[in-house]
């Protein structure tokens, strides 16, 4: 950039900032969101190198430290510091003043903010940001993508606009100078797989809390809202009613009917039991019958070990840990299925001893396909008498099907056009004639979801500049190919 007769051409634009600011503040905003949740907190510190273990990092600093980890791949790409893109230095600094509190385009205007580059302080400012560590992972995450990473994890409602945020910061820095080349292609679909398909670090157990400014008002108008489960909605909705009438009687001293609130999930993944479970743990401290409401999640590998003496410590850290809330077993009939030598029948009666010595304050909520849960179930006298409530959840329809793909979509700032709509329909409703036993429902769409919008990535990676119209729309070409994408997903006839 140089003067010429005291005027300074605009390298940054309005759109341009108007972008970068609007798709900074609604992710900012998620930020501050994840920093009062003890999930998000308690994943961060497996990824946190132990001599940094007491430091409280921000979600916006993780995310940040992200965002200089593109930022440095970029200038990789780029080879010299001085063919670095000035709007691609300007992207990393008006982040960094967000982290700190400050908006650029508030600030000052739009010339100001085109003189900025050509002080010497801007570029010294770069490369301070470039070797400051906003984050100190461990050794395994390196060079991987720590906040998608985190809200894999934890399921969390954020993950996908984040995951999306990094994704257009790693497009709009690519195309700063209105030109992509080959290199720089294939670094945005690297970035992309990394953002979409994060490094996650499994855990045997995973811990969902109660948000504080949760209410049962919240809870129902959230079930009310789920998609495709009508006969679980209904009888949890009339499960509900029934606690809230045991409720008033016990006020009143009136006899109460015996309350197991205890459950069998049965039905093929991605059907939303787990999103039930939770659902039901909060309804459960509301109506005054669990303290926290909390959900546990785990399976067989978090409760079995593999030798002597091993499974009774392991089977009881994890149902301490969901006491006062609800604990959720998935796969749970895999606890049966060992054979002769295997511990699963002794986490099995830990559980049972458990459930009678926390009765008033533990939920055990066990889930898997119907056939497999009903041999399990009658596989053992303890576990026929503790459960008496069931919920079916079946396969999604093909027009439920379709109605969580678009919502996932909305979540991440993306609308279909009329004819990609039409073409994605005709892939559900095959792949919901083809289904078969383990398909995935809601997971299948969240995957499919994610090979679209790697798709659109390639598709508008040359075109500059990068409009907010062009980033959120999904086109015809933009939604794969029919045939080929139902054979992928269903490689068999159901």
């Amino acid at each position: 950039m140089k003067k010429e007769t005291g005027f300074i051409p605009l390298e940054i634009s309005s759109q341009h900032l108007m972008l970068l600011k609007k798709e900074s503040d609604k992710v900012w905003n998620a930020c501050t969101s994840l920093d009062n949740q003890q999930a998000f907190n308690s994943a961060v510190l497996p990824l946190t190198k132990r001599e940094f273990q007491n430091i409280e990092y921000k979600a916006a600093h993780i995310l940040y430290n992200d965002v200089v980890s593109i930022f440095n791949d970029f200038a990789v790409v780029c080879g010299e510091y001085s063919k670095i893109p000035t709007r691609a230095k300007f992207i990393l600094i008006f982040l960094y003043e967000k982290l700190q509190g400050k908006d650029i385009s508030t600030l000052y205007d739009l010339k100001k903010i085109n003189e900025l580059p050509l002080s010497t302080q801007f570029d010294k400012n770069i490369h301070i940001i470039r070797e400051t560590s906003f984050f100190e992972e461990i050794d395994e995450m390196k060079s991987e993508m720590i906040i998608p990473a985190i809200l894999t994890k934890i399921k969390s409602e954020h993950t996908i606009a984040i995951s999306l945020f990094l994704t257009r910061i790693a497009s709009l820095l690519i195309k700063s100078d209105d030109r992509v080349s080959k290199k720089e292609e294939i670094l945005l679909k690297k970035i992309s797989d990394k953002v979409l398909h994060p490094k996650v670090i499994v855990a045997e157990a995973k811990y969902t809390e109660v948000a504080e400014t949760d209410s049962l008002e919240i809870v129902m108008a959230e079930l009310a809202e789920l998609v495709g489960l009508e006969e679980v909605k209904k009888s949890v909705e009339d499960l509900t009613n029934f606690l809230k009438v045991q409720k008033i009687r016990e006020e009143k001293g009136l006899k109460t009917s015996s309350n197991s609130l205890h459950a069998v999930f049965m039905g093929p993944p991605g059907t939303g039991k787990t999103t039930v479970a939770r659902m039901l743990g909060r309804i459960y401290k509301h109506l005054g019958y669990l303290e926290k409401g909390h959900l546990v999640e785990t399976d067989r590998s978090g409760m079995v070990a593999g030798y002597v003496g091993q499974t009774a410590i392991k089977a009881d850290e994890i149902i301490k840990a969901a006491i006062g809330g609800v604990l959720f077993i998935d796969e749970a009939y895999a606890l049966t299925s060992g054979g002769l030598n295997d511990y699963g029948s002794e986490a099995i009666e830990i559980l049972l001893k458990r459930m009678e010595d926390q009765r008033d304050n533990l939920v055990v909520v066990v889930a898997g396909y119907p056939d497999e849960m009903e041999e399990f179930i009658q596989s053992n006298p303890g576990l026929q008498s503790r459960f008496n409530r069931y919920f079916g959840f079946d396969h999604f329809s093909a027009e439920a099907l379709l109605k969580i793909f678009k919502l996932i979509a909305a979540k991440g700032d993306f609308v279909l056009t009329k004819d990609a709509e039409e073409k994605l329909n005709a892939i559900i409703e095959r792949l919901h004639e083809k289904r078969f036993k383990g398909f995935g429902n809601a997971r299948v769409m969240r995957n499919l979801f994610e090979k679209i919008i790697e798709r659109q990535a390639n598709r508008i990676v040359s075109i500059a500049p990068l409009t907010e119209d062009i980033l959120i729309t999904l086109v015809e070409d933009d939604i794969p190919e029919i045939l080929k994408t139902v054979k992928e997903i269903i490689p068999f006839e159901g």
